[in-house]
């Protein structure tokens, strides 16, 4: 009985303590604010050049404190019970560090940033902040650190440890704020650090050393909402709130959806990501950009079912994989379904949406209902909600990489973000990249596709009815994509040849209606701004629309205007080509492949000289483009583009042929000699081909 007493005594006593101890747990639980918000700010030429990160901390200046200012002169609130401390205000803490540029644009906010170290930053709340009140309130310069590189995996795990430990709360976000690159790289360019940038898998380390797991994560960069970054993601963070697009300069509405989470402490990741989607699209509804609101998409993401999408994108590149070796003929069925799947971006990223895959009619017949019908549940599960404009309408909420145009480093870099063996296993069939070992650890290895004779394409050159050199294929080629034609100039005064531009080929068919021949549409005719002829280098087409990029010169520096062309008919059935200048682009920048996020509308430009630019054959393969210009020009609010006759003189024409794995051939060039009124093709009858070739072997190196 003695003993049977003791241990009801002892139970008793570590009931009392274990009571104890998860009432005690509650009570700190209850005493931490409701919200740590970590702004990571690498701050780029986005800020150097175009001061955005400026422009954000601006509009978070204006937050104010929801306090009811009536009640505290009515005395039925006691203020002191409102503040903490320091006299400060709220349940939501706003932590910040900055660095990764040589220049920061922040004296009006009486912020003294300093670009030679890495400074930690609290943004205090107090009453009327931002409403009359002296300027820069609310940011406090916490801690200054030696410089260190922002891309570096351990300066972010160590910025996340030191906002959790010296703002501990019940629920965390994270805001990544800089360039973004999808998933050929990955995030940040530090311009200190000779333009580093932090891959997936190194983002995936740091926030697992960081220690801390996220309510939701925020990434104000381009191109972000894609499977590879949640996978990456989803072992730290419950919500993943990006863009599947571009992100324009100025982000997302910072001050709109802090202002929101301070007045709504209570809520969770999911709503947080919503309200940033939903302010993010009001500010740009407002915005002068009419591109920036077309392709403009914010998704929400639940990465605790990020498993099963990608678990569904595995089970498919196993299957086309598995046709790729057993059924080839019908593999191309399953690559046209990958190649229409729209793309974001600008085309170098290779992003394209997850939901116009999953969606493709043909996948109804050409994989298990069932399977096609989890890949769909998967997908719809994940994506919890979606924003996008109107030239976005298709948009579902995530994005993959399609890298057949990466070369092998980049490839090396996306085996390690995203180490799908199947995927990784039909990227080395199809490309000339090599696999690692691992991946076959796993999977088969597949043929490659230059061994699989029902792939190849045949071809024959040949002239028109109308006299213009062009191409035929044999019937039917289940791996053509597309032709494509690239006109270029001959100066006679310096005798450089320029390049006029590229753009997609029309056919007609032949004589004996036993083929189509492709060919350029009238090429002595071309686009001109106020009568100079423009370089239109074709970058994608997006519904009817063609987007172009033309190379203009702004104060002594190389910028694109981004020209979309449309094709309407009149009454009488006749097309007729319409086009539209958006705004002036900065092109990538300049040491590193990203994205420039830098889009100014031409009304802000209007008044200013500029030139219109053409690149000198020969140069492009040196990686460095030298340009000619053309005469100055004036910028105005709206640039009207027509096309006309091209000046009598000496062209020369070349035809690229793209299959369906994004391998490009380019033909050899032909001679046109144009009077004003009349082309004639010196050397044409050597092309007219009377047998199908292999196009590989009329492929220029």
């Amino acid at each position: 009985m003695r003993n049977i007493a003791l241990t009801l005594t002892a139970g008793v006593l570590l009931l009392m303590l274990l009571c104890g101890a998860s009432a005690m747990a509650e009570g700190v639980e209850d005493d931490l604010d409701e919200w740590t918000v970590m702004l990571y700010v690498c701050g780029s030429d986005l800020e150097s050049k175009y001061a955005y990160a400026t422009g954000n901390l601006e509009e978070m200046e204006l937050i104010n404190v929801p306090v009811n200012y009536m009640g505290i002169e009515r005395g039925l609130i006691d203020m002191s019970q409102l503040q903490d401390d320091s006299g400060r205000f709220g349940e939501v803490n706003i932590v910040m560090q900055t660095g990764g540029s040589s220049q920061w644009h922040t004296e009006d906010l009486l912020m003294d940033i300093d670009p030679g170290a890495l400074q930690r930053w609290h943004f205090a709340l107090y009453p009327f902040s931002g409403m009359g009140g002296k300027k820069g309130d609310g940011f406090e310069l916490e801690e200054t650190l030696p410089l260190a590189s922002m891309a570096d995996p351990d300066t972010l795990s160590d910025y996340v440890r030191w906002a959790a430990e010296n703002y501990p709360a019940k629920k965390y976000a994270l805001v990544l704020w800089d360039h973004g690159d999808g998933a050929r790289s990955g995030l940040f360019i530090d311009e200190l650090f000779d333009k580093d940038v932090m891959y997936l898998y190194e983002l995936k380390q740091a926030l697992l050393d960081g220690g801390t797991h996220f309510d939701a994560v925020i990434i104000d960069a381009c191109l972000m909402a894609n499977i590879e970054t949640a996978w990456n993601l989803k072992d730290s963070a419950d919500w993943m709130v990006a863009s599947e697009e571009v992100v324009p300069g100025k982000g997302t509405a910072i001050g709109e959806w802090l202002q929101e989470l301070i007045c709504y402490p209570e809520c969770d990741g999911e709503w947080l990501g919503r309200c940033v989607c939903d302010t993010t699209s009001i500010k740009y509804a407002n915005e002068e950009s009419e591109e920036a609101r077309s392709v403009l998409t914010w998704s929400v993401v639940n990465l605790s079912r990020v498993d099963a999408v990608v678990k569904s994108f595995e089970s498919f590149f196993q299957t086309v994989g598995d046709t790729l070796r057993d059924n080839s003929e019908s593999s191309n069925l399953f690559t046209r379904m990958i190649f229409e799947a729209n793309e974001y971006g600008d085309g170098q990223q290779n992003m394209r949406d997850l939901g116009s895959l999953i969606y493709n009619r043909d996948m109804m017949y050409s994989m298990e209902m069932m399977e096609r019908n989890a890949a769909v549940k998967a997908l719809s599960d994940a994506v919890d909600y979606c924003v996008r404009g109107a030239g976005r309408a298709e948009a579902r909420g995530l994005t993959f990489c399609y890298p057949m145009e990466f070369d092998d480093e980049e490839l090396d870099v996306y085996a390690k973000n995203f180490p799908i063996p199947a995927y990784l296993a039909y990227i080395d069939a199809v490309s000339t990249w090599t696999a690692p070992d691992w991946v076959y650890d796993s999977v088969e290895r597949l043929p490659e596709i230059d061994d699989i004779e029902e792939l190849k394409i045949q071809i024959k050159r040949k002239i028109s009815e109308a006299g213009m050199p062009g191409v035929m294929f044999h019937s039917p080629e289940p791996n053509l994509d597309n032709v494509y034609y690239t006109l270029y100039q001959k100066d006679e005064e310096t005798g450089e040849v320029l390049k006029l531009g590229r753009t997609n080929c029309g056919f007609e068919s032949t004589e004996d209606f036993t083929g189509q021949i492709w060919r350029a549409n009238d090429p002595m005719h071309w686009p001109a701004i106020d009568g100079q002829l423009i370089c239109m280098d074709f970058l994608k087409e997006v519904f009817t629309k063609k987007l172009y990029n033309v190379p203009v010169q702004l104060d002594s520096k190389t910028c694109l205007l981004r020209c979309g062309r449309d094709i309407n008919y009149d009454d009488e059935g006749t097309a007729k080509q319409e086009y539209e200048i958006y705004g002036l682009w900065e092109g990538y920048d300049e040491n590193s492949t990203l994205l420039n996020r830098s889009v100014e509308p031409l009304s802000k430009l209007s008044g200013r000289e500029y030139r219109l630019l053409y690149p000198i054959d020969g140069t492009e393969k040196s990686g460095k483009t030298d340009y000619q210009a053309g005469e100055p020009l004036t910028m105005y609010r709206a640039l009207n583009v027509e096309e006309i006759p091209v000046p009598a003189g000496t062209y020369y024409l070349e035809y690229e042929v793209d299959d369906l794995f994004m391998r490009r051939t380019v033909l050899e060039r032909i001679e046109i000699q144009w009077d004003g009124q009349n082309m004639t093709f010196p050397g044409a009858e050597q092309w007219d081909d009377e047998d199908w070739v292999d196009l590989k072997e009329l492929g220029q190196p």
